[in-house]
């Protein structure tokens, strides 16, 4: 039968990967990976060094890389030429495989591929992972829920009255994507008494956590960073 696997990586730690989602890569014969095109030129991709950890073969890797920016014209063509070449690997009786960093049903590009694999009718079964904020709260060993407590997560977030407005409702806040708008929040956020939890590219060797906000003043904020805000 004709299939093919997504499956989640987890935020950064290799070990983190469920023992299904290893089992389907170890077995797959062509493995899909994301990464990022910059202007010079340059690729790189968060999720390969978790594939070499686990020893898979280089010649089953393949990437596709794209540019980030607002114009997702290009991501688009990529996107389809990489579900175009994952449903002819998939024809010719090969297991095939499409990793993303978290879990892929949370904020993941996978989506957009996800999307043109159903349009072709092809049996797909997802993996389900380890999303960034859940090893970001058990790092800084901090519960994100007690007992009727409410979560809400938001991206993008760039102004202090909309946060204020969810802690009406909700008692535990995760800011995704902090990193565009970080500069027009961070001097609104000091003048609040909640509690943070700053997160960075978890599970990896740059890993950095703090609960002090004011440790980040002249930091820069990387792409794989959350926040974590308790009342």
């Amino acid at each position: 039968m004709e299939k093919i696997y997504g499956i989640s990586l987890g935020p950064g730690d290799p070990e983190l990967i469920t023992l299904k989602g290893l089992n389907i890569l170890k077995e797959a014969d062509v493995i899909f990976y994301p990464g990022s095109l910059f202007k010079d030129g340059r690729k790189e991709s968060y999720v390969r060094p978790m594939l070499d950890h686990y020893g898979l073969e280089p010649n089953r890797l393949k990437g596709f890389f794209l540019s980030m920016g607002p114009d997702r014209t290009a991501a688009e063509t990529i996107y389809r030429e990489t579900a175009d070449q994952m449903l002819v690997a998939c024809k010719e009786g090969k297991k095939v495989s499409l990793v993303c960093e978290g879990d892929l049903s949370f904020y993941a590009s996978f989506s957009y591929l996800l999307e043109k694999l159903q349009a072709e009718n092809i049996t797909l079964e997802l993996v389900p992972g380890v999303n960034s904020f859940s090893l970001g709260a058990a790092i800084h060993q901090v519960p994100l829920c007690l007992q009727q407590e409410k979560l809400a997560v938001l991206p993008l977030a760039t102004d202090i009255g909309e946060i204020e407005h969810t802690f009406e409702d909700f008692d535990t806040v995760i800011l995704m994507k902090i990193r565009m708008g970080w500069t027009a929040l961070y001097p609104q956020l000091l003048t609040k008494t909640w509690k943070y939890y700053y997160c960075e590219r978890l599970g990896t060797a740059d890993e950095y956590i703090t609960a002090d906000i004011a440790e980040l003043q002249d930091r820069e904020i990387p792409y794989f960073s959350l926040l974590i805000i308790k009342k």
